[in-house]
């Protein structure tokens, strides 16, 4: 079962909106500014290009309302399939793959494409099982800790560091993983 994703058409930039109103969003983006140093560095499902402009990746994403509101941010984003990325092999020092994996049908086939296009790191991040379901996301989407780092692993990564844990809302907490490429 496919789940439309239509965020953007619905609500625009809102992550843009998110960084600008909401202290620990804003946290959230300034940890991955400063956690990702490898350039060029690719975002895989890179919405409203936010993360992209703070981060300074380059992005790619499927959903076209997404791009064109990124454009009008005056960010750059591919239109591209997570499964079937639209790059060379190892044309990236890494990857980030933040709040996207529980937005998939297919986490590992996009993971393995992922790791197609890198030379060396991924890095994920996204919401631990617990959290309240939305309707933009899979059942199986949510993770424990052990859970993302067995499931990444099995993509063809080796966990860098443990897995870290941050509480964003109330009702949510994220997780932070580096993972090597092997």
């Amino acid at each position: 079962m496919t789940i439309e994703f239509n965020k953007y058409k619905k609500f625009g930039a809102y992550h843009w909106k998110w960084y600008e109103q909401k202290p620990r969003y804003k946290a959230h983006v300034d940890r991955v500014r400063d956690w990702i140093k490898e350039r060029p560095c690719l975002d895989i499902g890179a919405g409203d290009g936010l993360m992209c402009k703070i981060v300074g990746m380059v992005g790619v994403d499927n959903s076209i309302d997404a791009i064109n509101v990124a454009k009008r941010r005056g960010v750059d984003i591919v239109l591209g399939d997570a499964y079937k990325l639209p790059f060379k092999d190892e044309e990236f020092d890494a990857c980030y793959i933040g709040d996207t994996l529980e937005h998939l049908e297919f986490p590992l086939k996009a993971l393995i494409e992922a790791r197609r296009v890198i030379k060396n790191y991924a890095y994920v991040s996204g919401p631990i099982r617990g959290g309240v379901l939305e309707a933009y996301e899979y059942d199986d989407s949510k993770w424990s800790a052990d859970e993302v780092q067995r499931r990444v692993e099995e993509a063809g990564f080796k966990l860098e560091r443990e897995v870290e844990l941050l509480e964003l809302a109330r009702s949510r907490v994220t997780f932070y993983a580096k993972f090597k490429k092997v």
